[in-house]
């Protein structure tokens, strides 16, 4: 099990590798004019067009941004997916000026709005663009990027085939469960790292009771690993998305 380096701000080895992902992967950025939000669009490997794709509409973590999907995505399946990545909706204070800013996913209210506003367009770019099947997207993402898919997934869950969550809590306020009655049919996938920080252990077996009380169809797996992206979630994440598309 590999740990993927999930920093916004570039290593030589995390350098080197959108490099040489840049050969072989299509990858292009999408900006709205009146949003200005840049998306990161990844194309699979032999796109076909006649082929309606499912769609992974990546959330990146804190001190990061629209980028993380260029990590993510080789790691994840070269062929099986079209995915997008919208930038979070608040900067970090502490990149002003940098070249290589970060962003984090605000669950204040009006943050909360800017971020479904994001998410749909990044769908609409992709539609506009490649051939995806409407009733397979799939809301995905890191930390604070996983707690709010899994605040969109549940606001609205007629409009996605699952969610996925790596060491992302369940959200609180603002009635993440206002849509109780439709929730329990949207596929969940929470993934926790055993020793993380971020999300503690207590939080997590709480988080279980209370899915589990709200009558939520989720998948639990747990990774003995501190905070960080694992190769094995990823392929974890593969083969559960296409274990949805193909029911």
């Amino acid at each position: 099990m590999k740990r993927l380096d999930t920093p916004a701000l570039p290593t030589t080895h995390s350098s080197n590798l959108s490099v040489q992902q840049s050969k072989v992967y299509e990858f292009r950025i999408r900006r709205d004019s009146n949003q200005a939000c840049p998306l990161e669009l990844f194309t699979p490997l032999h796109y076909e067009p006649g082929y309606a794709y499912p769609l992974i509409v990546w959330l990146h973590g804190a001190f990061d941004n629209e980028s993380q999907l260029r990590r993510i995505m080789p790691l994840t399946s070269t062929r099986n997916f079209v995915a997008v990545g919208p930038r979070g909706t608040r900067r970090h204070t502490r990149d002003t000026g940098s070249e290589f800013a970060s962003y984090y996913w605000s669950q204040d209210e009006a943050n909360i709005e800017a971020a479904s506003r994001r998410v749909e367009m990044a769908i609409e770019s992709a539609s506009d663009q490649f051939n995806i099947h409407g009733r397979r997207i799939f809301l995905a993402g890191y930390q604070d990027g996983a707690t709010m898919a899994l605040r969109l997934a549940l606001q609205n869950p007629s409009d996605y085939a699952g969610v996925i969550s790596i060491n992302g809590p369940l959200p609180n306020g603002h009635a993440p469960l206002r849509s109780l009655s439709l929730c329990e049919q949207l596929p969940i996938m929470l993934m926790h790292c055993h020793e993380s920080t971020y999300y503690t252990e207590e939080q997590f077996c709480e988080n279980i009771r209370l899915g589990h009380s709200a009558g939520l169809k989720m998948d639990v797996r747990e990774y003995l690993c501190g905070d960080g992206i694992m190769t094995d979630m990823l392929e974890d994440m593969n083969g559960w998305v296409m274990g949805q598309v193909l029911r």
